[in-house]
């Protein structure tokens, strides 16, 4: 009998230990499985600034669980799709645009980011959203200085940035509030959209060593301000996500 007992111990302790590995949570973050862009974890790092270590998933275009990703599990995704994994970015979303659309409508919150240094642009859905590459950005500013990406909650950022480069593409379409534009034509380099019950933003910039100055500044506020636009509760609680 106490063998017994020791066996269902063990296994319990091995699923309970195969559980943990597969616990996740609300938040996302995801890229392609061909690299992050330029080498850089400087998005990871604000994630954990804005989320917490451990707090949010690193997923992967190719492998993640759409059926899973775009359901009540998941309240806020960053996707990212910078310098060679501009393709990745556009494959993902070709496949899966009227899943992502339906997510966003049913009231998830979504970061579509992408500086390629690969393609010619890609169609990022939501009504007729365009991100245009190449559009380069050395100077930007901020449409609206007192918005919250230049004003909190983690710090004050100002509302002027220069890069080499700050962005790789601009964004256009219908229905967009510009909050960043390019000096040199006025095109949006990050703009915003209500779709639905949801939110959607859209970028073109690159990872934050290119940028300055107080670029963390800047991205922690942006992905802070994304993820609870409506201010309706602080971060949402864990839940779990398969992958």
């Amino acid at each position: 009998m106490k063998g017994k007992l020791l066996g269902v111990l063990i296994v319990a302790l091995t699923m309970f230990g195969m559980a943990s590995m597969v616990y996740a949570n609300s938040i996302v973050y995801m890229r392609s499985t061909a690299g992050a862009p330029w080498g850089q974890s400087n998005n990871e790092q604000a994630m954990d600034g804005v989320f917490g270590a451990g707090n949010w998933d690193d997923l992967r275009y190719e492998t993640v669980v759409t059926n899973t990703l775009f359901s009540g599990a998941t309240s806020f995704i960053f996707m990212e799709g910078g310098d060679s994994t501009a393709n990745e970015l556009e494959s993902f979303l070709g496949a899966n645009q009227t899943a992502l659309e339906s997510w966003v409508s049913s009231g998830g919150k979504v970061l579509i980011n992408s500086a390629p240094n690969e393609g010619n642009g890609m169609a990022l859905g939501f009504g007729g959203i365009q991100l245009n590459y190449t559009d380069f950005s050395s100077n930007v500013t901020g449409v609206n200085p007192t918005h919250p990406i230049f004003t909190g909650p983690f710090g004050n950022t100002g509302s002027t940035f220069t890069g080499n480069q700050f962005g790789h593409a601009t964004i256009s379409g219908p229905g967009l509030t510009g909050l960043i534009t390019n000096d040199a034509n006025g095109n949006m380099v990050l703009a915003e959209k209500t779709w639905g019950a949801g939110y959607a933003m859209f970028g073109g910039m690159t990872t934050l060593n290119w940028q300055q100055p107080n670029a963390f500044m800047l991205r922690e506020n942006i992905l802070a301000y994304a993820s609870d636009v409506d201010n309706a509760a602080a971060i949402p609680e864990p839940t779990t996500i398969f992958y």
